[in-house]
């Protein structure tokens, strides 16, 4: 017997994480947890999807390693399907309820994964296009080591607090189900709507607002700009993150 459209209906909303970075959540998750029922009904498991979303990662950074200008909009485009790919393994899960410690795992590893590999893709293809290769390599390096740093702090201070790592990663981590879950839920949504609350979720620069600023400056600039501005944010949102950690805890 087929699922009644409204349970459908509530499912579906279910699947997508009741709190989300703002790129995620108004040009990813809307379309998105279609793509994650369309999974679901052939039989795709959400570890299936986490390979794919690597595979297309890696696929970016071999066309931004090209360097030529087609190249580096093809990577900016192929960055969104890896982020949109990253998304829909999370919320299969939860969609149907399949969750595993390696599927967590393989979530988190395979994210910094490809998100190294595009900066590497980046740094080969801004030198190939003639820019001085210290210096780019610097700026790649750079980036990489902080964002390792900014991964490491979250890790440890949520691990003390006792809480998720950060809204702007993929969790897995199941919710309960039925009328009560439904209706915390939408008093949650509602109290989050606000231009300040999704400014406080851009500033700390999750993994959305990440790889929308990778593709859109490599699709329009290069390398340099990316690694600059990725450096730049980075700077804004490690001292934002920190002074609040910082007042939290004295709290």
């Amino acid at each position: 017997m087929s699922e009644p459209a409204e349970d459908e209906r509530a499912r579906l909303d279910r699947a997508v994480k009741a709190q989300d970075g703002f790129f995620t959540t108004f040009f990813v998750s809307p379309y998105s947890k279609y793509i994650a029922r369309w999974c679901a009904r052939r039989g795709l498991t959400p570890n299936q999807v986490t390979v794919a979303s690597l595979l297309l990662g890696v696929a970016a950074a071999g066309a931004f390693a090209r360097g030529t200008r087609p190249a580096l909009v093809a990577g900016a485009v192929l960055v969104q399907a890896a982020f949109t790919a990253d998304c829909v393994d999370g919320q299969l899960a939860r969609y149907t309820q399949t969750f595993s410690p390696l599927g967590a795992w393989m979530d988190a590893v395979f994210d910094r994964a490809k998100e190294y590999l595009m900066y590497a893709g980046l740094a080969v293809g801004t030198i190939a296009a003639g820019a001085e290769p210290q210096m780019i390599w610097l700026l790649a390096t750079t980036a990489m080591l902080v964002q390792t740093a900014r991964h490491a702090a979250d890790f440890s201070f949520a691990a003390q607090q006792h809480t998720p790592a950060a809204i702007a990663e993929d969790d897995v981590a199941p919710r309960p189900l039925g009328a009560a879950a439904d209706a915390a839920r939408r008093v949650s949504r509602a109290s989050e709507h606000g231009p300040a609350v999704w400014l406080k979720r851009m500033i700390i620069l999750p993994i959305g607002e990440r790889f929308a600023l990778i593709s859109v400056t490599a699709a329009l600039f290069d390398g340099r700009v990316t690694f600059v501005a990725l450096l730049a944010w980075a700077a804004v949102a490690v001292v934002y993150a920190s002074a609040g950690r910082v007042l939290r805890s004295v709290a």
